[in-house]
């Protein structure tokens, strides 16, 4: 089996062995190339997923900055009602307890900046428990749709694969290469019987070098296993010779269907939850905190 050549005949045999050749051991086709899944169909489903993607992170990425504007108006207040404080009790004690105009002023400001401050701590408590809700549902919605694009670029990128080499197996270059591969295989498929250390591991010594004529006195196991070793250093050194006149090549851009956004600062990566009981158990407990928990269908309509 190992000593059989490449056909150096008919074109469509060759687009055949070719085809075949991609699905063997050494190299499966992707899951996704061989599940049925059309382009057409994962077109649809991506801009399914996309729209959904889409209208959590818009919800994510204002809730987000809403958060971070009654965050930064707390502070101010906290630190305006510090400032107030101060100066009434300075004013109080200065005029040995005169209630002056100035004082109740004061007094007055600093109520209102207390309970603003308590008002927009209220809005906080809120807020925060719905945003990482929002974080978390945008984090599902992202995760399919990078599987769904992840599986239209391995489609995408095997009929690209197998259209290259199918009009290079109907090129004059790949016949006549195909011609010279049998004394090629033949030399490393009489090296391999003569190299010590493989032929060692069966306990066989080849200091004679014999070569394949010592196939009749090995064992079914041993057999076999030069047989696979011999396909493995052909196929090897095919894949060398062909590596090193590759030229060298751009990639190939992204399709704009195939790209997916940047994360934004407020959206989760992989490593903030890497446990999928841990995350469940995060989202019930926000939901728990939480005094509106909207829909699915609310939460993925256009309205952010």
């Amino acid at each position: 089996m190992t000593e059989q050549t490449p056909a150096t005949t008919q074109a469509p045999e060759q687009e055949q062995c070719t085809m075949q050749a991609t699905d063997n051991k050494h190299f499966k086709a992707p899951e996704a190339a061989v599940s049925g899944e059309t382009e057409t169909e994962l077109e649809t489903e991506i801009e399914q997923l996309r729209a959904t993607y889409l209208a959590r992170r818009s919800k994510l990425e204002n809730a987000a900055g809403r958060l971070a504007k009654l965050r930064k108006t707390l502070g101010a207040l906290q630190q305006q009602t510090n400032t107030t404080k101060d100066a009434w009790r300075q004013d109080f004690v200065k005029g040995f307890g005169e209630q002056s105009k100035a004082v109740r002023d004061q007094l007055k400001q600093k109520g209102q900046l207390t309970s603003e401050a308590e008002q927009t701590q209220e809005m906080i408590e809120l807020l925060e428990p719905q945003q990482e809700w929002l974080k978390m549902q945008t984090h599902l919605a992202r995760q399919p749709l990078e599987g769904a694009i992840g599986r239209m670029a391995e489609i995408s990128s095997r009929k690209r694969l197998m259209k290259c080499l199918k009009n290079m197996s109907n090129s004059e270059e790949m016949v006549a290469l195909s011609a010279e591969l049998p004394r090629l295989f033949k030399r490393i498929h009489e090296g391999t019987y003569n190299d010590y250390a493989h032929m060692a591991r069966l306990g066989i010594d080849v200091s004679s070098q014999p070569g394949s004529s010592i196939d009749p006195l090995m064992d079914n196991a041993s057999r076999r296993w030069t047989s696979e070793e011999i396909e493995r250093r052909q196929h090897a050194a095919l894949g060398k010779l062909l590596m090193d006149v590759m030229p060298k090549a751009k990639p190939v851009p992204t399709p704009e269907a195939l790209q997916i956004p940047s994360l934004l600062a407020c959206e989760a990566d992989e490593r903030e939850y890497p446990s999928p009981i841990g995350f469940n158990r995060r989202l019930k407990e926000l939901e728990a905190q939480m005094e509106y928990v909207p829909s699915l269908d609310d939460l993925d309509s256009a309205q952010a």
